[in-house]
């Protein structure tokens, strides 16, 4: 029998069939994605056109959208893919800062302020304040008083023996921490029985219907004058510090030091929500910022600058633009802000200088002196109504003012010597 043969013609023309028709095959399968993919995009503008907050990727986990693209890879390309280690980002928490504030938040009404900032952080410990026409003042050991500026005439106010800081004098109520015990007491201005507002505090300042306080365990709340209700808004972690700054009608500023690294740390907290935390500066070394403050919507501080030298600096809350008020500044402790003028302190061999610097007129002009002064002795600025006071110690307690008005000499200082004012 013959045996038949195939025709190589035919054969060449059967592989081109199956060529054509694989080409053909796949030709149809990426049409076929083509408008899958297509008809997807079409779906997906829609979705994020009516809902601009939907997440696409949650339509298809990570891992299957992977699995997907294995598929097409080994089982249709016929490619092999080898898997990428899985790898995890660090997470970083960013520092929510607080930049600007509008100027409405800083509108303060003066006469619902039971006294100025920097009475209250400076060396004397908030021991002098006022209030309509009389300056109140605490004595060591003895209690608080009352000065009548027109007559220069005094009243005591509590003779308890106890040392009373922290002053504030709103309406008939004057407001102090009795520093033997860290309690927060309040009396009417006339004197009489002490009432406890709160325990553990080591600063008050009062505005308006509100205390705001620093606590022994460094942690800063305010405290209701109405109902005495304490609401605790922020509390350190272990080994840090807290200063109080200043406020703004919605907001609380404070100075947090880090004890092992040095560092200083600005954060503000809302008044009615703790967890709303922010930082109002970045983080500086130690000793590059001193004695920040924030009153009226501008912070004033001493700066650090490159030949060791401090200037004394205000700044617009919300503004980088620094201006310098005095340069080369022999004492960094805490100026007393009024109106447009600051009262700061000056220091030259052992005499000290209370200094006061007009903003409008940049003139400096001398208010009172305190002689004898040491390295090591503690002296503070304080102004009340019309007058400005040293009070300090060294080799004992010593208080003396003089009025704005006839400026420091030796016949226009007053001293509290034995119990009395006296020139």
């Amino acid at each position: 029998m013959a045996q038949t043969t195939t025709d190589p013609r035919t054969k060449e023309r059967k592989k081109r069939a199956r060529k054509r028709k694989t080409k053909k095959f796949f030709k149809g399968l990426l049409t076929a994605f083509a408008i899958i993919i297509v008809v997807l995009a079409a779906f997906l503008i829609t979705v994020k056109l009516c809902k601009p907050d939907f997440k696409i990727a949650s339509l298809i986990p990570e891992r299957k959208a992977q699995q997907v693209v294995e598929f097409i890879d080994e089982k249709l390309l016929g490619k092999t893919t080898t898997e990428a280690p899985t790898t995890t980002k660090p997470t970083t928490t960013k520092r929510e800062n607080l930049s600007y504030l509008d100027s409405e938040d800083f509108n303060f009404d003066r006469s619902q302020q039971g006294n100025q900032i920097g009475n209250l952080l400076n060396a004397t410990q908030g021991a002098v304040t006022y209030s309509s026409s009389y300056i109140y003042y605490s004595i060591e050991n003895d209690g608080f008083y009352r000065f009548e500026p027109n007559n220069e005439t005094y009243t005591s106010m509590n003779s308890s023996g106890d040392t009373y800081k922290y002053l504030n004098v709103l309406g008939d109520y004057i407001y102090f921490v009795d520093t033997d015990n860290s309690t927060l007491y309040k009396s009417q201005v006339t004197g009489g029985e002490l009432v406890t507002v709160c325990k553990g505090v080591s600063f008050a300042y009062l505005y308006s219907d509100m205390l705001y306080c620093v606590g022994e365990d460094n942690s800063v709340f305010t405290v209701s004058v109405k109902d005495f209700e304490k609401n605790v808004l922020y509390t350190p972690t272990a080994g840090k510090t807290v200063k109080f700054a200043g406020i703004s009608l919605s907001r609380v500023f404070f100075v947090e030091h880090d004890n092992a690294t040095g560092k200083d740390d600005y954060i503000t907290v809302a008044n009615n929500n703790r967890n709303d935390k922010r930082y109002f500066m970045d983080k500086t070394d130690e000793g590059r910022i001193k004695s920040l403050e924030l009153e009226g919507g501008y912070m004033y501080y001493y700066e650090k600058q490159s030949d060791n030298s401090y200037n004394l600096i205000r700044q617009k809350f919300g503004s980088d633009r620094k201006v310098t008020l005095v340069e080369n500044c022999t004492q960094t402790d805490y100026p007393v802000v009024y109106t447009n003028r600051v009262y700061y302190l000056d220091k030259s061999g052992s005499t000290v200088t209370a200094k006061e610097y007009n903003m409008n007129s940049r003139e400096i002009s001398d208010m009172v002196y305190a002689y004898g002064i040491g390295d090591g002795d503690t002296i503070g600025i304080g102004y009340g109504y019309q007058y400005v006071f040293l009070f300090g110690y060294s080799d004992g307690y010593f208080y003396r003012g003089s009025c704005i008005y006839t400026s420091a000499s030796g016949d226009n200082t007053i001293i509290f010597k034995d119990g009395s004012w006296r020139y």
